[in-house]
């Protein structure tokens, strides 16, 4: 047994000593705890989310702002690979980063050239700042990375950039609406402008339509980006069907990311896509509609869609004004050939009244010569040539008299049915003389205003260039229909017949006064000029068509209550 040496006294003191150590211990290991909660705190406090990776690449600590953006306890993440917070397709160069960091530490942020994203423990990949600094402890060097959440700052730099793009491109949709070159040109290039612009997932495919006046139906005027290969899937669609139809119909963006049962209009074997149908609306009139593809299965983009609708408002504005300077041209136009037309009339007039008492005279003189030369004598031809002549040339004063009177018609209730039947009945030995058959149907129509007169005038000028087309025989038929416009309904009274027909080139001027398609002595070019005059002042209008070879058709339209 070892011997003792410490007396008593010297026993105490040492264990005094002891204990004062033991709470020396206790207070340095209370003070560390408090250190401790304290870095705890503040750690929890820091506004960007933290965590803290040892050279295993493994979390060994995080604080309270990353479990609410990374959705991971603690209990869930520490311990396990930093891979787990990074999106599959960043992982690669994610790991020789780190590894990078580990061999050279120092303050840096990760991934400044680039865009970084990270990964939530609901699969959801939202973009990041990370700033790294090295921490040497006990147990090695360890990475803090601070990671704040860029979500909103980026969705505040898209839209910046975003309305940039859309300026940018309104800016030059308006220089190119603002060139000589027709509207379908305008809107090819306005094609390929909108879907080459850069960070939008459009596909450079696209097309616009218009819609027809007075029609149900989209008419295809420009597209962009397809071949013999992928043509474009429809030339024409009516309003309310397929997407496009119905987007247009019930103005609203109609998108879809594959195709379906409401892609009604397209082929089973037509290439995979999907698309923004947007319409082209000013107030509540619908223009048309845009129409841009993207890939099958692509994902509906409020960027896009905010794009693509200011692409459309501005279509819209374009259409318009191409409408207003159309119709200012065609005003222009009218307010000339009435200047012309008053000036003619006032001339004609004039010279109308100057010509027609010694025309008088002559035919008065020849008719009593007429009858007074022996029938076998040569003079007897010649008085006959002479009255023939004169007849003529007082049917072509009673035409320029029509042409510049300014008299209002005399409106009254008639039946429009009779006096079509009226007009057809003087005409009808005229047309079995040459061999033309001449045909009424009629639609059932009550009494309606107008000036019986002018329209038996309008339709005898009518029914006799028909005859003069067809010297060969053929047939003329004149129908009557009820139509509902946006002026209002109207009577159409429709003459056509199978004559010779008239080039497309020289129908915008056969309403023009002295205009004739005829040889010279068969017409003096009047007849659809007072035509024309008799419809207008009765506020209708007169419209011709006409193929070649085929015939013509003639429609005058009356408006009625």
């Amino acid at each position: 047994m070892k011997k003792i040496d410490k007396t008593k006294a010297e026993l105490l003191k040492e264990l005094e000593q002891v204990k004062k150590r033991v709470q020396e211990l206790e207070a340095c290991r209370a003070d560390f705890e408090k250190a401790k909660d304290r870095y705890g705190q503040l750690l929890d406090a820091t506004p960007d989310a933290m965590l803290f990776v040892d050279s295993g690449n493994r979390i060994v600590l995080v604080n309270a702002q990353f479990e609410k953006m990374f959705q991971y306890k603690q209990d869930e993440i520490i311990g396990k690979k930093l891979d787990a917070l990074v999106p599959h397709h960043f992982k690669k160069n994610h790991g020789k980063m780190v590894h990078g960091f580990f061999k050279q530490p120092d303050l840096r942020s990760m991934g400044s050239h680039m865009e970084i994203y990270a990964l939530k423990k609901n699969g959801t990949e939202f973009p990041v700042d990370i700033i790294l600094s090295p921490l040497q402890t006990d147990e090695g060097l360890l990475i803090t990375a601070a990671v704040r959440d860029i979500t909103k700052r980026k969705e505040i730099e898209e839209q910046i950039e975003l309305n940039y793009i859309i300026q940018k491109v309104i800016n030059s949709m308006m220089q190119i609406s603002l060139e000589k070159q027709s509207l379908e040109d305008q809107f090819f290039h306005i094609l390929h402008l909108i879907l080459n612009v850069p960070h939008l997932s459009l596909q450079s495919r696209g097309a616009i339509y218009l819609r027809e006046e007075d029609k149900e139906i989209l008419t295809l005027k420009a597209h962009h980006g397809f071949s013999q290969e992928h043509p474009v899937p429809c030339l024409e669609i009516p309003l309310g069907k397929c997407l496009c139809g119905k987007a247009a119909s019930k103005p609203g963006t109609v998108f879809s990311n594959h195709i379906n049962k409401r892609h009604e209009m397209h082929d089973a074997d037509i290439f995979p896509h999907g698309h923004y149908c947007v319409p082209i609306i000013s107030g509540e009139k619908v223009y048309g509609l845009l129409n841009v593809f993207v890939k099958e299965g692509h994902k509906r983009s409020s960027r896009e869609e905010e794009f693509l609708s200011s692409v459309a408002n501005t279509l819209a504005g374009i259409i318009e004004r191409k409408k207003t300077e159309l119709e200012k041209r065609r005003l222009q136009h009218q307010l000339v050939q009435a200047e012309k037309l008053a000036a003619l009339g006032r001339f004609t007039a004039n010279v109308a009244h100057e010509i027609r008492n010694p025309l008088t005279a002559v035919g008065g003189f020849a008719r009593r010569l007429d009858k007074t030369i022996p029938a076998d004598a040569k003079e007897k031809e010649y008085a006959r040539f002479i009255i023939a002549e004169v007849n003529r040339l007082e049917s072509i004063l009673k035409n320029i008299l029509t042409l510049s009177r300014v008299a209002a018609p005399r409106i009254e209730e008639n039946d429009l049915q009779k006096t079509i039947e009226t007009v057809l009945a003087m005409n009808r030995d005229l047309c079995e003389e040459k061999s033309i058959a001449i045909e009424g149907s009629f639609t059932d129509i009550a009494k309606i205003p107008f000036d019986e007169n002018i329209i038996i005038e309008s339709l005898e000028n009518i029914i006799l260039n028909a005859v003069d087309a067809m010297p060969e025989g053929g047939t003329i038929t004149v129908t009557t229909e009820k139509e509902d416009t946006a002026d209002g309904p109207k009577v159409n009274i429709i003459i056509s017949d199978t004559g010779e027909g008239i080039p497309e080139d020289k129908l915008a001027a056969v309403f023009e006064p002295f205009y004739t398609t005829k040889v010279a002595e068969q017409g003096t070019g009047l007849g659809l000029s007072i035509t024309k005059k008799n419809m207008e002042s009765l506020n209708g209008s007169v419209d011709i068509s006409s193929t070649v070879g085929k015939g013509s058709v003639v429609t005058l339209s009356l408006p009625y209550k």
